[in-house]
């Protein structure tokens, strides 16, 4: 496998260029180089991988990424209107544990925040999981974390090109469903998404709407989210349901570890080995049935009641997620 590290620094408004790319069939290389977007003479070499796996499904994982980016416009993964620059925000979502060389892209509604906890056990901040509370996980003044867009341009292309990088997806409809009920049914939620996102929704996709729900945005129907989310730009989406596509940015990152969710403790107990950080904390298992993981069962009846042309837009919204990681619609349509 050829592997390629492609970029290209700016100065204006802060703003640098930096594009990683995994050329999986080396007659990519002429491709690219022709591509007067990707200058020839900016490629760094990545370093061996001293975590190198020989497992098969990651293998597989990563051909068929890398193979899906390979049909993409390259242009339509960088920002609109850009000329070959990529803004620091672009990498906001990747953790970064300069100890022990990891970046974790991490993506809500995705194990974050027990993810979020493993770091920090690992880190010292704390000694089992589960005595850290979930808004400590996620508040960022608190420091606990430092984020891949936080660094000079030279030192995220060191971490980007010598650390071990890994996320964690899951089905896309699933993810939807677990954000829509965590967000605007779980009454141990705070109103802050009802507020921000609840009255909007119902006073725009609700027919003759009560002036109760206006005032408090409470009882927010999926099939309203669902078309809240059909007619929302992707760049201004909110974290919960923003494309993984433009939370990771998997087809200019190489990932040396992509976890799915749908096994997720194997998965997590697997990547822990491999980390050799096994022996320092174990992946914490939900304790109550409030924090079991949403069923294919249950997402499949939330979208049971959605006509077949709202599930094909939504599909089409979030298709890159879906073609990148492998997952279908089938079972939804």
């Amino acid at each position: 496998m050829v592997r390629l590290f492609l970029f290209r620094l700016g100065s204006l408004l802060g703003l640098f260029g930096l594009l990683v790319w995994e050329a999986f069939r080396s007659q990519n290389e002429d491709n690219f180089a022709e591509n007067n977007n990707f200058r020839r003479h900016d490629v760094y070499s990545f370093r061996e991988n001293t975590w190198k796996t020989t497992d098969e499904t990651q293998e597989l994982r990563k051909k068929h990424l890398i193979d899906y980016c390979h049909k993409r416009d390259p242009k339509e993964l960088l920002p609109p209107h850009s000329s070959n620059e990529i803004p620091a925000y672009y990498f906001r979502n990747i953790i970064v544990d300069d100890y022990h060389k990891l970046l974790y892209c991490y993506i809500p509604k995705v194990a974050c925040s027990n993810w979020k906890r493993v770091l920090m056990v690992m880190n010292g901040d704390a000694a089992d999981p589960w005595s850290i509370k979930t808004a400590d996980v996620h508040n960022r003044s608190l420091g606990f974390f430092r984020y891949l867009n936080q660094y000079s341009a030279e030192e995220i292309v060191h971490r980007l090109s010598t650390y071990y990088k890994f996320l964690f997806v899951r089905h896309p409809f699933e993810r939807l469903v677990s954000a829509y009920r965590n967000k605007f049914i779980d009454s141990y939620n705070l109103t802050l998404f009802k507020e921000m996102y609840g009255r909007h929704i119902i006073r725009k996709y609700r027919h003759n709407p009560d002036i109760r729900s206006l005032k408090t945005g409470e009882g927010v129907s999926f099939a309203e989210f669902v078309e809240f989310i059909n007619n929302s730009e992707p760049e201004f989406m909110d974290w919960h349901w923003k494309l993984y596509d433009m939370l990771c940015h998997p087809c200019l990152i190489y990932y040396d570890f992509i976890g799915k969710f749908e096994n997720l403790y194997t998965e997590a107990d697997q990547l822990l080995n491999i980390l050799q950080a096994n022996d320092k904390v174990q992946f914490p298992h939900n304790k109550t049935s409030r924090y079991k993981l949403p069923t294919k069962g249950l997402a499949k009846e939330y979208f049971k009641s959605l006509p077949k042309q709202t599930k094909g837009k939504l599909y089409n919204k979030y298709r890159h997620d879906f073609e990148m990681f492998g997952y279908s619609m089938e079972e939804y349509s």
